[in-house]
């Protein structure tokens, strides 16, 4: 088979609605490949595990139109196609529990396997502090040959991809969109630039317009493509907490650096570093060092410590508040508190109160995307409607449905 053909039933596999990529990767351990899971008919389907309505319908309708406009448009606009089964597919991907099937690439990817790739993630609304300190760390990092991964937004994302270009290196942008979209429009320059000396990258097909549950999810690319991301300047609700959460389930080192105390901006960088959920670094030799003494043993282990450190004192705070959120100690107003939260944050909550645990069991349960389902229990956890112990999540006691 040519490899176009061999591309339109990967693209047609990876826009299948309601499927989640765990769930098509499991697929494939069956099928062998998308060209097999499009010729299955409904007695090979409807039998596999976790397939619901949805699922089975999407996966029965073998019409090939939309996976044909994706690839002539890719074509028509010189963006390459990288599918799981490509050699160019960045080895790191292939560590995380759900990679993306499909990535569509303008630019040269480079190879992550021979060099060291840093994530910089921070907030928006970011100070001159923390433009400094972006600009800072990418700048002396891709002088030194790292690979700088950021998201190309606002603030310390755009920063860090700017730094890294103007110091000569390479850099990736993760977008939310198409890789055909500028998002934000300010960037249009940053963009056009990272693809003559980088590339901007997303699992989104041509032409998908931003959408605020897209960025959550391309974070796990963000991370996953480094082997450590680095948080500069975030608050303690922000899409780079959630960065350094994903990195840290992905086995990843996470960086910090420290801000003012007195600055709510900073407060996320220091929460990290209290709780042992990321290193203090105050220079970029500071991560430089890091990679040099250690081999892949030692880091495997340290990634491990911090992880598992990071867990006992987020449980301990948590026991903390559930011994304190017994209802007779409550004030009358936090009783039987109605559930006040987002439609997915909603369904995974159902999820935890139908008693799936683990976040594994959670993205089963609902068909959310990981990042979806990461997301959302942070902010479930932060708001108190549900409390982590030692199996993994369940429901706070006083909620009302």
């Amino acid at each position: 088979m040519d490899m176009a053909m061999s591309n339109i039933y990967w693209l047609w596999l990876a826009t299948r609605p309601g499927c989640t990529v765990r769930f098509l990767t499991r697929l494939l351990e069956q099928f062998a490949t998308p060209e097999a899971v499009w010729k299955a008919v409904r007695e090979e389907l409807s039998g596999f595990p976790r397939m619901n309505h949805i699922r089975l319908e999407a996966l029965l309708d073998k019409d090939l139109t939309y996976a044909n406009r994706i690839e002539r448009d890719c074509r028509e606009q010189d963006i390459q196609i990288v599918t799981w089964e490509d050699e160019l597919y960045p080895a790191p991907l292939r560590q995380i529990a759900d990679p993306p099937l499909v990535l569509y690439v303008r630019g040269t990817l480079p190879d992550f396997s021979s060099q060291l790739a840093i994530s910089v993630v921070g907030t928006r609304k970011c100070t001159p502090y923390g433009l400094h300190a972006a600009r800072y760390f990418a700048g002396k990092l891709a002088q030194n040959g790292c690979i700088i991964v950021s998201g190309m937004a606002l603030g310390i994302d755009g920063a860090a991809n700017q730094a890294a270009l103007d110091a000569g290196g390479m850099t990736i942008a993760v977008l939310g969109c198409g890789v055909d979209v500028c998002y934000p429009w300010q960037h249009e320059k940053l963009m056009q630039d990272m693809i003559h000396h980088g590339a901007v990258i997303s699992e989104y097909p041509p032409g998908t317009e931003p959408r605020g549950r897209h960025f959550p999810i391309r974070n796990r690319i963000i991370t996953g493509l480094s082997r450590g991301t680095l948080v500069v300047e975030a608050p303690k609700k922000s899409g780079a907490l959630i960065s350094a959460d994903l990195a840290l389930e992905q086995g990843r080192e996470v960086f910090a650096v420290p801000g003012d105390v007195n600055r709510p901006s900073c407060a996320g960088c220091n929460g990290l570093i209290r709780q042992g959920g990321a290193e203090l670094v105050q220079e970029p030799s500071d991560i430089l060092s890091h990679y040099e003494r250690t081999d892949g043993k030692r880091t495997a282990v340290r990634q491990i410590r911090k992880k598992t450190e990071r867990q006992e004192l987020r449980l301990a705070s948590q026991t903390q508040l559930q011994r304190s959120a017994q209802p007779e100690q409550l004030p009358l107003v936090y009783q039987n508190r109605t559930l006040d939260v987002s439609p997915d944050e909603r369904t995974v909550w159902l999820a935890v109160h139908n008693g799936h645990e683990t976040v594994d069991a959670i993205v089963e349960e609902t068909g959310l995307p990981t990042a979806v389902v990461l997301t959302a229990l942070t902010m479930l956890e932060v708001n108190a409607y549900v409390i982590i112990t030692g199996s993994g999540y369940r429901p706070a006691a006083d909620i009302q449905l």
